[in-house]
């Protein structure tokens, strides 16, 4: 689990500044949208959307709103976690946060969220049913728990299976910021 609030903001802006630096296409590979649309995605990652929030409404939490470009950094994120696997040193070297700061950076900057946090997962067992493997291993985290009941408002998922079955799955949770700054922004871009 990783989390960002507010007012990491100017940690988070220099960081996501490194990793354009020093990876161009990092921040390139997403389209630029400020819309809250749902986002059309593929059966699994809507399994462990709907499951979250079957789970928090059993929990007493309100509904998490999809959002598209949410959508867009995890299943990214899952995309590297594939192609990465077997390279990280955090349980089983499956998953990783690797990148954390710069995909909180676009949630921020252009999706006007704020208080982004990111939930990843592997799992060799997940493939019949991903939606509920996948957040059975997050109620068993503390923090990863934490996340799915938190008070957010909008989350995107992505979910990758390798040709093996190994399913990688990531929920990036975030809130839409009403700051002045934030609503500046939004009007001056029309």
């Amino acid at each position: 689990m990783k989390t960002h609030s507010y007012f990491h903001g100017l940690a988070l802006l220099c960081a996501g500044l490194l990793v354009s630096c020093a990876n161009p296409r990092a921040l390139t590979k997403v389209s630029v949208s400020t819309s809250l649309q749902t986002a059309p995605a593929s059966s699994s990652a809507s399994q462990v959307f709907e499951s979250v929030n079957a789970y928090r409404r059993s929990q007493g939490a309100k509904n998490l709103e999809r959002h598209a470009g949410l959508d867009r950094l995890a299943q990214q994120h899952c995309e590297y976690l594939r192609q990465n696997r077997g390279t990280f040193s955090l349980n089983g070297k499956n998953v990783s946060h690797m990148g954390f700061e710069g995909r909180a950076l676009v949630a921020r900057e252009r999706y006007q969220m704020q208080n982004i946090s990111e939930n990843v997962a592997a799992a060799s067992h997940a493939r019949a049913n991903p939606g509920a493997a996948i957040t059975s291993l997050w109620r068993g985290s503390k923090d990863h728990h934490k996340n799915m009941l938190d008070t957010w408002t909008h989350s995107g998922v992505g979910v990758v299976v390798d040709s093996d079955g190994m399913v990688f799955a990531s929920q990036l949770f975030a809130t839409v910021s009403y700051s002045q700054r934030a609503l500046r922004e939004r009007f001056t871009r029309f």
